[in-house]
């Protein structure tokens, strides 16, 4: 199948129509060559002890928790009362943090101590599915980006489940992001970061920004970004060429997590999925996503659709990590180069990188489209 074909059946699927079904032999993941859909994406393919084995611990110990685990209010509040304890962690002593408000939402913003050397802001919306996560447990990672961009970095306390749907979510990201222009000496250098359900809400962001006629976000950083709320169905046009063996998110659940985000009466400005919204979304845009993990598919035909018309993406393939491994700053290697991977693409954006860029010595450019055929076998 050409690439032009691949971005025909992309196309029609966002305008409604039907699609024809394709079938294509997977890969194992970690077995030869990283196989890509997105022939410009940086292919990372050696992979840390530490990486490994977090990885092999996830999958034997925290995804069967989580297929079991009963999704209801009980359990979200249990999951929010464990996510609490993050903050007895010690801040960074380098960073500099205020709690305030921007548009009647909560919000945390910190800077580096010294004094940020960037006239750049980041607004960062944390993952966790809607119902975990907060600006608590993400605190790390945005110390990290504040240190590496040198930007003051807000962290968004959007509502979650149970208190709201998604589309409240959505709601709470885009009036932050609107105050955030208001108050901003530059709002041409406001970046826009996500993690997995933050990842969701940065694309959101933009979305709803083009939609109202708001100045769209100088760029747009998203780590393992959820990109659909229906990622687990497979008859979207969308080339899956390595079987989802994500290390923790358990694809089963999917369809009664959805049920929680999506309750009846609830209704979400814009598109519900943003990969289908890739037409008001004009930032340069900074994705990651790890081999195997079940949200890969959509975030290389997100990279497709964007670059097609035009706009700037870099994206980063990953082997042998866990979703959303950024979040993981001072654990892994692999993150602390990712992150700084979107630092310097950040601040290129803004037009503030003053140095070369870094380059991860183990990535390479995957320059072969895969021709994926009509049929096989």
């Amino acid at each position: 199948m050409s690439w032009s074909s691949l971005l025909d059946r992309l196309k029609t699927l966002i305008a409604g129509a039907p699609l024809p079904q394709r079938r294509v032999r997977l890969a194992v993941p970690g077995r030869g060559p990283m196989r890509v859909v997105y022939d410009k994406a940086v292919v990372h393919e050696t992979f840390s002890f530490k990486a490994r084995l977090l990885q092999r611990t996830m999958r034997i110990v925290f995804k069967p928790i989580l297929q079991y685990t009963p999704i209801n209010e009980r359990s979200f509040a249990t999951i929010q009362r464990i996510d609490r304890l993050s903050a007895h962690r010690r801040r960074s002593p380098h960073i500099e943090f205020e709690a305030r408000e921007l548009g009647g939402v909560r919000v945390e913003s910190m800077r580096h101590g010294y004094g940020p050397d960037s006239r750049m802001t980041v607004l960062y919306l944390h993952g966790g599915g809607f119902f975990s996560g907060s600006i608590v447990t993400h605190r790390r990672i945005c110390e990290r980006l504040a240190l590496k961009t040198g930007a003051t970095v807000i962290s968004v306390d959007y509502v979650q489940l149970p208190e709201g749907s998604v589309a409240d979510s959505v709601r709470d990201a885009i009036t932050a992001y609107a105050a955030l222009l208001e108050e901003s000496d530059h709002p041409d250098k406001i970046v826009v970061a996500g993690d997995s359900a933050g990842g969701y809400l940065t694309m959101k962001v933009a979305e709803l920004a083009s939609r109202r006629g708001l100045q769209a976000p100088a760029a747009l950083l998203g780590f393992s970004p959820l990109l659909s709320v229906d990622p687990d169905r497979e008859d979207k046009g969308v080339v899956r060429l390595t079987r989802p063996r994500d290390a923790y998110l358990p694809v089963k659940r999917l369809a009664k997590i959805r049920e929680q985000w999506l309750p009846e009466g609830a209704a979400i400005e814009g598109y519900a999925s943003p990969l289908f919204a890739t037409a008001y979304i004009h930032s340069p845009t900074f994705l990651v996503a790890v081999e195997d993990e079940m949200l890969r598919p959509e975030v290389e035909a997100m990279a497709l659709l964007l670059s097609d018309r035009g706009v700037e993406v870099e994206t980063h393939l990953w082997r042998k990590q866990i979703h959303a491994f950024p979040v993981l700053a001072d654990v892994l290697p692999e993150s602390d180069m990712a992150l700084q991977l979107a630092a310097d693409f950040a601040r290129r954006a803004v037009g503030e990188l003053d140095r070369e860029p870094i380059v991860d010595p183990d990535s390479h450019e995957e320059t072969i489209a895969v021709q994926v055929p009509d049929s096989v076998g």
